[in-house]
């Protein structure tokens, strides 16, 4: 038994270490407005069709069309105009500072200071952020988020999904 003695307390250890992160994972699932608000942005700036599941019911369409299915298009068409594929226009949200405002227990105003690069594809990001090439540029924006079948969503005109800019 002196094998026992000596690691007993290390062992306890894990495992209480173990107890504790199985308590805690419930905690990280539950939805919070600010972390909505970047997961939106996130998919927005990558061009990514999934920003449309944080998005509510009533920012989706606007007179019977897809708001992010169109939007995508339409980023797409001037990358396509300016001589580029989609995804040399997609962008990285990088340094994200929240602030977020409850104006009731439904609804909130996520303020987002962050900045913002080119990437193209995830290396060229890494890189570029890596060797300081490319531009970094400073992003802010204010969305207005509402809790929808009891997980949050964006709503309003988020970005210049609507033609707002």
């Amino acid at each position: 038994m002196p094998g026992f003695s000596k690691y007993g307390p290390l062992l306890v250890v894990i495992c209480l270490g173990i107890f504790v992160q199985a308590l805690l994972i419930p905690l990280n699932c539950v939805s919070k407005p600010h972390d909505t608000a970047v997961a939106f942005t996130k998919a927005y700036l990558k061009l990514d069709a999934s920003m449309a599941d944080y998005l509510c019911e009533d920012s989706r369409t606007m007179d019977e069309i897809d708001m992010v299915d169109q939007y995508i298009h339409d980023m797409s068409q001037e990358a396509k105009d300016r001589g580029f594929g989609k995804s040399y226009i997609k962008n990285q949200l990088y340094h994200v500072i929240t602030h977020t405002t409850f104006t009731s227990d439904s609804e909130a105003t996520v303020s987002i200071h962050a900045k913002t690069r080119t990437a193209i594809n995830p290396v060229f990001a890494w890189i570029a952020k890596l060797f300081f090439i490319g531009e970094t540029r400073p992003f802010e924006e204010t969305l207005e988020v509402v809790r929808e079948d009891n997980r949050w969503k964006v709503c309003g005109s988020p970005l210049s999904l609507h033609g707002n800019t």
